[in-house]
C-alpha cells in the first residue's frame, strides 16, 4: 500500500471517528460528556454540548470534502490547520485542572495523528538525483 493511499485510509478513519462522536455530542450528549477530560462538564440541556457536536460535525464535513477533491496538498494542509482544534482542546483540558490522561491521551493523541497524517500527504519522496 502507497504512503498517499495509507493517509487516505486514516484520513477516512478519521472522518469516520470524528462524525461519530460529533453526532454523539448532538444526539445523545450524556454518554459523551466523560471523555473529554475536565472535571466538571456542563449539564444535560447545556447548549455547549451541542455546540462542540456541531464543531466535530463540521470539521469532519470539511476533510471530507478535501478528501473528495482528492488534492493530496489540500488535504495534507487542511488536515495540519485542523489539527488546532485537538492541541487547543488539550491545552483547555489542561489548564481547567482537568485529567491530563485525557488531555494527552485524547487530544494530544489526535492532534499528533493529524499532524502525522499530513505528513503523509505533504512529504514528497526525494527525486533520483536530488
Amino acid at each position: 500500500m502507497t504512503r498517499i493511499k495509507i493517509a487516505y485510509a486514516l484520513s477516512i478513519a478519521l472522518v469516520l471517528f470524528v462524525l461519530y462522536f460529533g453526532t454523539g455530542y448532538v444526539f445523545f450528549p450524556e454518554t459523551q460528556t466523560g471523555g473529554f477530560g475536565l472535571p466538571v462538564m456542563p449539564s444535560k440541556g447545556d447548549p455547549f454540548l451541542a455546540i462542540k457536536g456541531v464543531r466535530d460535525i463540521g470539521t469532519a464535513l470539511v476533510l471530507l470534502a478535501l478528501l473528495l477533491l482528492r488534492n493530496v496538498r489540500a488535504v495534507g494542509w487542511g488536515l495540519l490547520a485542523l489539527a488546532f482544534i485537538p492541541i487547543g482542546d488539550m491545552l483547555i483540558v489542561l489548564t481547567h485542572n482537568g485529567s491530563p490522561g485525557a488531555a494527552f491521551g485524547i487530544h494530544g493523541a489526535t492532534a499528533a495523528l493529524m499532524v502525522l497524517i499530513s505528513a503523509l500527504f505533504l512529504i514528497r519522496p526525494a527525486q533520483n538525483g536530488q
